[in-house]
């Protein structure tokens, strides 16, 4: 995909998702996502059908999040370190910038589409990247090797999925990254003795 298309249909998402999370997703026209994303008309129908089109975004949201984070972590940490901090910035982020209701959409959206299944998509950035990190890990002796970097990608993922459909349901009683702050060191140990 060339370069100013995927930028000009990720400031639509950028814009679309802070308009929801400031002012709720029902007070959020599409308009407002024009406005804000300074498009056209047409562009944004270009890219979305109508707004209930970016509650699928997310994942591209979040993955962006990462690319940002990829560009920035200190290569030198360990693999446990690099998956405390994506952990922490990505929970920082769904804690303060995305709207509880529209997790609780999407969530719910995922368990019965027969289409896009954004969150389980393994080709997205998230998933390579944690994986790489998990190998990484694997290959330095840091995380024992008892089981398949696939195996870890799959338990630390559900992990995060886990805690943040827990939160929601919840309705954010308690702070998502401060509660993962203290059970993930827990399941990393899991991978550092070997399951």
């Amino acid at each position: 995909m060339p370069r100013k298309r995927r930028s000009t249909k990720s400031r639509i998402i950028k814009a679309a998702w802070n308009l929801f999370y400031k002012n709720g997703y029902d007070q959020t026209t599409v308009e407002d996502i024009i406005a804000a994303s300074k498009t056209s008309k047409g562009t944004f129908y270009h890219y979305f059908k109508g707004k209930e089109a970016l509650l699928n975004t997310l994942s591209s949201l979040l993955d962006e999040k990462y690319e940002e984070l990829a560009s920035s972590i200190d290569p030198n940490l360990s693999a446990r370190e690099k998956l405390l901090y994506l952990n922490r910035e990505l929970f920082y982020m769904v804690e303060t910038s995305i709207d509880i209701h529209l997790l609780a959409s999407l969530y719910s959206s995922q368990l019965v589409t027969k289409d896009d299944r954004s969150l389980i998509d393994k080709d997205r950035f998230y998933f390579k990247w944690i994986k790489e990190i998990i190998t990484e890990g694997l290959h330095s002796g840091e995380f024992k090797d008892t089981s398949s970097p696939e195996e870890l990608l799959d338990l630390y993922t559900m992990y995060e999925r886990a805690l943040i459909y827990d939160w929601v349901l919840l309705k954010g009683r308690h702070s998502l990254t401060e509660y993962s702050g203290r059970l993930l060191p827990h399941v990393l140990d899991v991978f550092v003795q070997g399951i």
